[in-house]
Formats: structure tokens, sequence, C-alpha cells
């Protein structure tokens, strides 16, 4: 099958894609690596009337050490993340995961922002803060707010982010290599992130 008709952007900023995705509300969907997006839409099991397509906003894709853990920016490609010498002294579990998650062509188009904000239960990222970035009322930059996984996650495919907001980062803690199993459940991984907690914006 084919996706429904849509309207297509492709923003070159974070401020950019923000903007459109305020506009549109529910009927736009951001779109990042397309892997869970894409099917669902050619089965029409998702119909977003719009697509912000997020893929030149270079500023979004990053792997970044910090105190406990890692910064990861949304855009970052899954296979970057498999590959980074940063993560594998920082943190096992994430690149062991991703080595065992899913085929090569598919970590070298999905992002790790994507597949968290998609909720998809297959993916199983050890995502433990989530940071979107929303509108503040009645002010004209825009703010960030910090979410940890055990509230991001709301169900399968389903998060608490809002009409209007954008996942920019995750932070994933220092993490043994024995963290990561695909034998676990997608429940059971987000449930052992509530002790990490969230940071400020």
């Amino acid at each position: 099958m084919k996706p429904a008709p849509f309207d297509y952007f492709s923003p070159a900023t974070v401020d950019e894609a923000l903007a459109l995705l305020v506009e549109h509300g529910g009927d736009a969907k951001p779109l990042a690596g397309g892997q869970s997006l894409i099917p669902a839409m050619n089965f029409r099991l998702a119909r977003p009337a719009v697509l912000v397509d997020l893929n030149r906003i270079s500023e979004l894709a990053y792997v970044r050490a910090e105190s406990g853990g890692l910064a990861v920016g949304a855009m970052t490609r899954q296979r970057a993340v498999e590959r980074s010498d940063v993560v594998a002294r920082a943190a096992a579990a994430p690149r062991r995961s991703h080595a065992l998650d899913c085929a090569p062509q598919i970590r070298n188009r999905g992002t790790m922002g994507g597949s968290i904000a998609h909720a998809d239960p297959s993916a199983e990222l050890p995502a433990v803060d989530a940071r979107a970035r929303r509108p503040v009322p009645g002010e004209e930059r825009h703010g960030r707010r910090s979410i940890p996984a055990g509230e991001f996650f709301k169900g399968m495919l389903e998060t608490a982010l809002a009409p209007g907001e954008l996942l920019v980062e995750i932070a994933v803690p220092n993490l043994p290599a024995a963290a990561a199993r695909r034998s676990s459940s997608w429940r059971a991984a987000t449930a052992t992130t509530r002790w990490w907690g969230s940071r400020p914006p």
C-alpha cells in the first residue's frame, strides 16, 4: 500500500522544525530515520497530514560524554552510536544492544531519537532521560523539559510528547555491558531507568 496524501517540509534548524510542528499541531509528525513511521504510513496505520523531515538538522546529531553518562542528539544514527568510542567508554549497554538489535541497513538509517519518540517496543533502546523542546507560552524562545523514561513511555507507540514538542536529546547513564540483553522485555528495560531520574533543563 501507499501512504495517504501529506504535505512535506524539510527545515534546516530546530527552531524552524518547532515552528512547523506548532503551526500544524496534531496533524504534523516529525520524520527522522523513518524505520517505524514510514511502514506504518504505508499500511495506513499512521496518517499524518504533515511530515516535518528532521534529516537536514545537523545540530541534533552528536554524542557527548557527560558526568554519569552520555548525551545523545536525537538525530544521531544508531550505527554511529554502535561505532562510537565515546559510547564504548561511557556506556557499554547501548553499544552492545545496537549490535544485537537489528540489521545493519536499519541501523545505518535509524536514529536514536526517532526510535524512542515512536515508542516501538521492538527497538529496546536503553533510554533514561528524554529531553524535549517545546514553545514557552508568551515567550519568543523555546523552552526545554526533561522527562524520565518512566514518565516518557506511556505504552506501545505512545509517549508523553505533546503536539508542538520535539525530542532533541537522550541521556544514557553508565551501564555495564551485561545490562544489554536482547531477551529482556521493553517494559523491564524502561523500568530499570527510574533510579537515574531527570536532569534540570
